[in-house]
């Protein structure tokens, strides 16, 4: 910024000499609010500032852009301009501008591009206020001069001399915005100022998008900017966490949607606004009507459009952010060739662009996919949306996009129909529940026939993308109905839906709901995990889930947990990392990693922990996405294993994450993880905001544990800055079960040292410390070092502590 207002400084400072400025940037990038920057500090200078754009008005009259900028300065100054140019320069300029027509005669020359630039460009000179080019006041053409528009002038005939420029005349700002939509023979006259500018301070500033401006005047402003004539300013996008691009992000919004504003905006300021006013959504699902002042500002992009490219476009935006052109054309109920020229169209205007080599396209950007789609007819839209939808049934598109399509068309037609939207919906529900849950309703609606399997299945699905949407009592009340007695479910559906059941009870604080869930299936399930490693098949995803089900209960409400649980949950996670049938999955492994850390086998824990995270590592985000709550077992067993940073960087991920797919079920657990992992590095505002936007978010979805730990977290926080929480009535001792060795090394913990600096100071093995530390968190009923600290910390500030409480959750 510094930068463009000491360029701003230099362009208006006083000066004989014409000057050129090109600023180049994507549609909203913010060219205009520039040149107004540059409007602004010219006219405070004392500038005659000039300024067009190109119009629909002024695109059968020749030279437009330029009519537009210099008509009002003309029609000013039009006596005086009078009195100074030459009578051919006057009836050239009559010919363009009414206001110098007085007193010529109406019989107008013939066209001649040549001579009418160079009126022009005389006309400039007087503008500026500046000296003839040789003592003259006006130009001609000497006899056998060229006529062509590139080639070298003549000398200046006599004037009238003594003649100088406009009393106390600065110069003239000549703005050009949008050049890229110029008329041809503007373009022709900028091509001849930049090779020929004029004399006197006139400064000639131009905008575009460099995609649409055409090949020569790319390279007119190239060759101009070589000769150090024009300077040349590329817009280019901000960091998505540049200050100047958050503090565009409007107040009040939460963090999900800030990011997405942010993802989708690409770094660009104009569209980052434009998105906030007409708000994000998923690349497929309809966009939301853009505000009238939104639209209004991108009318001009489709005025080029003709009715194939005007069809074609609105067929896009039907079928999402991006599109198949052969399904696009079906949309648009259109031939091959008609459907190439009408892409093409859209192209030339840069309303989409190519995506690779491949038959693929997308838009711009989101605003003008909205635009395209709220300015076809409701009527066409249904049409197009079932033409969509049967297109995509041929082409066998994506089934996220085909029931996009379903939801909007006139009606579901049959099986395959109500299959795609399950497909869809369960497919998305860990990415975008919010989808998946209206997908699994239309699916279910009393009017859509389809086969009883289907139905149960699209239940299951509601069921649990109501459950990572935050909607838990609903989703509580599904997954009850759909596990009814007498209810007749598949093995593998009916493990789905006890898992997820177990979940909503665990979510709404009702764990022993959720064991005595859990122990009605566990007998046909006890011995599963050892049989299917057995049998050589691989492990049955119905296992895995109930299995992992019961862990996590187990971790986070304690409870029974026997030397077969462990053998099962060591099954499965062999079966993880030797191949069987949940080979990218590192759940298996990451439970086995936290019970194994609560237990006090901290070397089993660290090499199962490390499994399970290079698992986590090499999987994308879409991926891993499935899969967050392995990231918050694994970041667990980090915390116990003294590796905050690790915990840290893994959390941010899955946090990320959370946010980013609308998954409100796992989001506080994980931000409460994050918090602990940051106070443990003495990162303290941060994990006091984490703490914060976990209980916002507990509160939004009625999770009360949820809303516990946030309350515990803050608690620490709180302790360790030295506020004392409530005094008990009647405090007991607080490390009353601790050895003597067992305080020294809680005290130490309390004061940051690692186990190996425990270790030095006391003289033992660093393993040695870790048995020690496994014996104090089992005794205090503790799960982690911070938890260590906080008790330490209040015992010295209070020399007591109320009883401490026979069980913990793991964090």
């Amino acid at each position: 910024m510094a930068h463009w207002q000491q360029l701003l400084d230099e362009l208006v400072a006083p000066g004989g000499s014409a000057r050129g400025l090109e600023i180049a940037g994507d549609a909203w990038s913010g060219k205009t609010r520039r040149l107004d920057e540059l409007a602004r500090r010219a006219a405070s200078s004392g500038w005659s500032v000039a300024r067009g754009r190109p119009g629909r008005l002024q695109d059968s009259a020749p030279f437009g852009l330029f009519l537009d900028a210099l008509d009002d300065l003309v029609t000013a100054r039009g006596g005086e301009l009078r009195a100074r140019l030459g009578d051919e320069e006057q009836e050239r300029l009559a010919a363009l501008f009414p206001s110098m027509s007085q007193g010529v005669p109406h019989d107008h020359p013939s066209c001649d591009l040549y001579r009418e630039c160079r009126a022009i460009r005389s006309l400039l000179r007087e503008l500026a206020g500046g000296p003839d080019e040789a003592g003259g006041p006006h130009e001609t053409s000497g006899p056998g001069e060229a006529s062509g528009p590139h080639e070298a002038d003549g000398p200046d005939q006599a004037g009238r001399p003594g003649e100088a420029g406009a009393p106390g005349g600065h110069g003239l700002l000549l703005i050009l915005d949008d050049l890229h939509r110029a008329d041809a023979d503007s373009l022709d006259l900028l091509g001849y100022l930049l090779e020929r500018p004029p004399t006197g301070p006139v400064l000639i500033a131009v905008a575009h998008r460099p995609r649409q401006l055409d090949h020569r005047t790319h390279t007119l402003l190239a060759d101009a900017a070589a000769r150090g004539f024009a300077h040349r300013v590329e817009l280019v996008p901000y960091a998505l966490d540049d200050p100047e691009l958050t503090s565009l992000v409007p107040p009040g919004v939460d963090e999900r949607t800030r990011l997405a504003l942010l993802r989708r905006s690409g770094g660009n300021p104009g569209l980052l606004l434009a998105l906030a006013a007409t708000g994000t959504q998923a690349p497929f699902a309809v966009p939301p009507e853009p505000p009238a002042r939104v639209a209004a500002a991108l009318l001009d992009d489709f005025q080029g459009l003709g009715p194939s490219g005007r069809a074609m476009v609105g067929a896009a935006a039907v079928l999402g952010d991006s599109f198949d052109f052969a399904v696009a054309a079906a949309v648009a109920g259109l031939d091959e060739g008609d459907a190439s020229a009408g892409l093409d169209e859209a192209l030339a205007e840069d309303l989409v662009r190519p995506v690779g080599e491949g038959p693929d396209y997308c838009f711009r950007d989101a605003v003008v996919r909205a635009v395209a789609y709220h300015s076809a007819g409701r009527g066409w839209r249904s049409g197009a949306h079932a033409r969509a939808a049967a297109a995509l049934r041929c082409h066998r598109g994506p089934a996220e996009l085909r029931a996009q399509q379903l939801l909007y068309a006139v009606e579901v037609a049959d099986d395959e129909d109500v299959r795609a939207l399950v497909d869809a919906a369960e497919d998305a529900a860990p990415r975008d529940p919010a989808a998946a849950v209206r997908w699994a309703r239309h699916a279910l609606r009393p009017a859509v026939t389809a086969d009883a399997a289907l139905r149960t299945r699209a239940q299951s699905v509601l069921g649990r993308a109501l459950l990572h949407s935050g909607e838990f009592e609903e989703g509580a009340a599904v997954l009850q109905r759909l596990l009814a007695p007498g209810a007749d479910l598949p093995a593998e559906r009916r493990s789905e839906a006890v898992a997820a059941q177990a979940l909503a009870h665990r979510l709404l604080g009702r764990p022993e709901a959720a064991r005595h869930l859990l122990d009605d299936e566990r007998p046909g399930t006890a011995a599963c995990a050892g049989d299917c490693a057995a049998d050589g098949e691989g492990v049955r995803p119905g296992c895995c889930t109930l299995r992992l089900a019961r862990t996590a209960l187990v971790l986070e409400a304690g409870g029974p947990w026997t030397g077969a649980d462990r053998a099962a949950l060591t099954a499965l996670a062999a079966g993880a990392g030797a191949g069987g049938g949940v080979v990218q999955d590192p759940a298996p492994l990451a439970a086995l990693a936290a019970t194994e850390a609560q237990f006090g086998r901290m070397s089993l824990a660290a090499e199962h922990a490390e499994r399970a995270a290079a698992l986590v590592d090499a999987l994308p985000d879409e991926t891993l996405a499935a899969h967050l709550e392995a990231v918050q077992w694994l970041a667990g067993t980090e915390l116990f294993l003294g590796l905050p940073r690790a915990a840290e960087t893994h959390l941010e991920r899955a946090v990320a994450l959370a946010r980013r797919f609308g998954q409100q079920h796992l989001a506080p657990r994980l931000l409460v993880g994050l918090g602990q992992a940051r106070m443990r590095l003495g990162y303290f505002p941060e994990a006091l905001a984490c703490a914060d936007e976990a209980d916002h978010i507990a509160r939004d979805t009625g999770a009360t544990p949820m809303l516990a730990l946030a309350a515990g977290l803050r608690e620490e926080l709180d302790l360790l800055h030295g506020v004392p929480g409530p005094v008990p009535q009647e405090p007991a001792s607080l490390l009353p079960e601790l050895s003597g060795r067992e305080r020294e090394i809680s005290v130490l913990v309390s004061q940051g040292h690692t186990n190996q600096r425990i270790a030095r100071s006391l003289e033992l093995s660093p393993k040695t410390v870790e048995t020690y530390l496994a014996r104090i968190f089992k005794k205090l009923g503790v799960c982690s070092r911070a938890e260590v600290a906080a008790m330490v910390g209040r015992a010295a500030h209070l020399g007591s502590q109320e009883p401490v409480p026979t069980a913990r959750p793991a964090a």
